[in-house]
């Protein structure tokens, strides 16, 4: 009985042992997925606010009034996200001072450097932002590789591409805008407005050269995430979206220039990166769509190991009890049938087969039936007293 039992019991002990093994990962994988799909949900109402803001610094830089109004929209969608998951990524603090920024920049006026300048720190508080989303909600430190390359596509590069794209273009009006060295001026001033010239062609430079690497790191990442996806594509949609992401940076900023020679066109260089930047806004929601349909499936993988390992464990313990109940029930039954043997004749165990006709009766008492010898005493008694038989 207790061999069949200690044999459940042990099978139960090594089932919830692999319960816990199977549990604790998967139970880690699903709650691991749900922050990403909050980060992906917040960086949806980033991607509102950033051509935004671009757009307005372009606007200022160009000596135009900013309307404040243009900001409402976007920074609401921003501070309903951040209400509801800024606690959980640890973003109210910075969103709080980054709105606050925002809101004061169409009043502060100014134009050119003064306006780059303004902005350009908003911007950057904005491209941290999406940094710290990324790190909080654990989408940067995915080890699957198709989240992985899409995070930083739709996180880092494009966001990056369309804030440098906007600088690219600003800096081009300001350093338009920048008086020529005077040769007939003293060499001190002359030095200056040199000085001046090449560190805003080297920042001019720069700008280009930052946006043609984003938009390039971009095709990069999609190739791995192809590379890497077990269907080994994406839809159609996207990839023409990437395909016109990719000509509209290449048109702006051509891969490989560093230096710059001559200063482009204004309105040309607007153009470009009004089309670049068009491209990459439509391209971001296609990759933040593909990015939380792989979440799903990985969530889902996540909850389906839950539920096997819940079911292993009940059916174990359900086959154990049913185990335990039927040995009980055995051992009841064995208990009740079991009949023990009659005991032995109470004066002697006497021998009654030499005794014609006797036997030992059921219960240990003499047979009922006739016995010559005692009927035969019993005549001999009544003959002494006359009486007959």
């Amino acid at each position: 009985m207790f061999a069949p039992l200690a044999l459940q019991i042990i099978t139960v002990i090594a089932v919830i042992a692999m319960f816990a093994l199977v549990w604790g990962p998967r139970s880690d994988d699903s709650d691991l997925h749900g922050r990403e799909q909050g980060g992906v949900e917040y960086v949806a109402a980033l991607n509102k606010l950033l051509p935004v803001l671009v757009d307005a610094q372009s606007t200022a830089v160009q000596g135009n009034p900013v309307a404040k109004d243009s900001f409402k929209e976007p920074l609401d969608a921003v501070a309903a996200v951040d209400e509801k998951f800024g606690s959980d990524f640890g973003t109210s603090n910075r969103w709080s001072g980054l709105r606050a920024r925002i809101e004061t920049l169409p009043e502060q006026g100014g134009e050119g450097l003064g306006a780059f300048k303004n902005f350009g720190e908003a911007t950057d508080l904005l491209l941290a932002l999406y940094q710290q989303v990324a790190q909080a909600s654990g989408l940067r430190n995915d080890g699957d590789g198709v989240i992985s390359y899409l995070q930083d596509a739709a996180l880092e590069e494009i966001p990056a591409a369309i804030v440098w794209s906007g600088r690219y273009q600003d800096q081009v009006v300001i350093t338009s805008a920048l008086t020529p060295p005077d040769r007939n001026a003293p060499q001190e001033t002359y030095n200056s407005q040199a000085a001046q010239i090449s560190a805003a062609f080297t920042e001019l430079a720069v700008s280009r050269q930052v946006a043609s690497e984003a938009g390039g790191d971009v095709a990069s990442d999609m190739a791995a995430a192809v590379d890497n996806s077990g269907s080994g594509t994406f839809s159609t949609t996207l990839l023409q979206s990437l395909d016109e992401f990719q000509r509209g940076i290449e048109a702006l900023a051509p891969p490989g220039e560093v230096g710059l020679s001559t200063i482009p066109r204004v309105a040309d260089v607007a153009k470009q990166r009004a089309a670049a930047q068009k491209a990459a806004v439509e391209l971001d929601p296609l990759l933040l769509d593909e990015l939380s349909s792989q979440i799903d499936d990985r969530k889902g993988s996540a909850d389906t190991g839950r539920v096997m390992a819940i079911a292993l464990l009940a059916i174990a313990i359900l086959a154990t009890v049913a185990s335990l109940l039927f040995l009980l029930v055995s051992a009841r039954r064995s208990r009740s049938e079991t009949v023990e043997a009659p005991p032995a004749y109470e004066h002697g165990n006497l021998d009654y087969s030499g005794y014609p006709g006797g036997s030992q009766p059921p219960g240990g008492s003499h047979s009922m039936g006739a016995d010559p010898y005692r009927d035969a005493g019993r005549d001999a008694r009544r003959e002494r007293v006359g009486v007959p038989r």
